[in-house]
């Protein structure tokens, strides 16, 4: 299963105190969201987002990897894997039908097309019934749909890919499916592991990833990524940690040996992204230090760990995400002592871990 990650390890940089060397990890078991070069073909981070998230909702739905290469087959051909939306100025549409259209444009997209009615990654019509425009332009239902549709086509599981398809499709181009069918079958290899753990009950995941070796008694910095945003009053309330900000699905560790307090979904819903309309920080694990310190590790993907478990600092508990509260991919990073938030810049710097520090790799 890990074979087609192999080619993908990225050190990241992870700072220890009290460490001769600097502890590394590989974003390679979790890869959405990173550009990557798969089968000759280069994709950005945009593709390779999209490209999970068509992963993850087959692992979702309980299918097995041939759904997702299939799925990863038509979005290449269909859009490069990127979300279009539509400006309806196809001369196939009544002026009623291209203002219905052009409504994709008020939606998150990579780019406009101009084909009849489609859009999203798999140029799915709303007039031909796959749904409104509304739901179309949500990434996770567009592959629900078509994986809806997948599953009616007789044999679909032993039928070729380009059947499988063209089956879901009928596309004028029916035959064009099968020239992406080596880039589906290893995009589909990179990221299914990290679909299947993102498919776990509840945001909970396997291990997927190694931990990392650290000293004992040593912190560490808990994730790859850059600092966004400090510790310190936004909007006149006061944001209590501080955001780092990587890949989607970069793996996050335990800061410091402890003690897992909860790992659970803190907000209404944490099976997709969030945003500033929803209360919560989404998969949030807590770690409890001993002497009143207790770390806190929000908006994850998933999570790896469960409430009471012993984790030794540079355990995984779980990967970057933007669930909760939130609007992009990081880690919400808080530190607590006796209950009440600290900032974890010096605090962490005390302990010779500069969360500043730029990554390397």
């Amino acid at each position: 299963m890990f074979a087609g990650l192999t080619v993908l390890l990225i050190p990241l940089a992870v700072i220890g105190a009290h460490e001769a060397s600097t502890p590394t990890a590989s974003s390679g078991c979790s890869i959405g969201g990173t550009g990557a070069t798969v089968a000759g073909i280069e994709l950005d981070a945009v593709q390779m987002g999209h490209a999970q998230t068509i992963a993850d909702v087959a692992a979702a739905r309980g299918l097995d990897a041939y759904a997702a290469t299939v799925a990863l087959a038509t979005a290449y051909q269909e859009s490069r894997i990127r979300m279009l939306a539509n400006d309806g100025s196809s001369l196939e549409l009544t002026g009623e039908q291209a203002a219905v259209t052009a409504t994709s444009l008020q939606y998150p997209h990579d780019g406009r097309g101009s084909d009849h009615d489609s859009v999203n990654t798999f140029q799915q019509r709303w007039l031909a019934g796959w749904g409104t425009v509304a739901e179309l332009m949500d990434p996770v239902y567009a592959a629900e749909a078509f994986y809806a549709r997948l599953v009616e086509v007789p044999n679909w599981q032993t039928i070729a890919l380009t059947q499988a398809a063209q089956a879901v499709q009928v596309s004028a181009a029916g035959g064009a499916y099968a020239r992406w069918a080596p880039l589906a079958q290893e995009l589909t290899a990179m990221l299914w592991p990290t679909a299947q753990a993102a498919a776990a009950p509840a945001g909970a995941a396997p291990a997927v990833c190694p931990g990392l070796p650290v000293a004992a008694g040593a912190w560490i910095r808990p994730t790859a990524g850059t600092v966004t945003s400090g510790y310190g009053s936004r909007g006149g309330t006061l944001h209590a940690g501080v955001d780092i900000a990587g890949p989607r699905n970069t793996p996050v560790y335990a800061a410091a040996d402890g003690t897992v307090l909860r790992a659970e979904c803190t907000s209404d819903y944490c099976d997709r992204d969030g945003s500033l309309s929803l209360a919560g920080y989404g998969n949030l694990v807590d770690l409890g230090h001993g002497n009143g310190v207790t770390t806190r590790y929000g908006h994850l993907s998933a999570y790896t760990v469960t409430a009471g478990q012993h984790v030794a600092a540079g355990t995984l508990v779980g990967f970057q995400g933007s669930t909760g509260n939130s609007t992009g991919v990081h880690l919400h990073f808080e530190v607590r002592q006796d209950g009440a938030p600290v900032d974890p810049v010096p605090w962490l710097a005390d302990r010779g871990v500069d969360l500043r520090a730029l990554d390397a790799g």
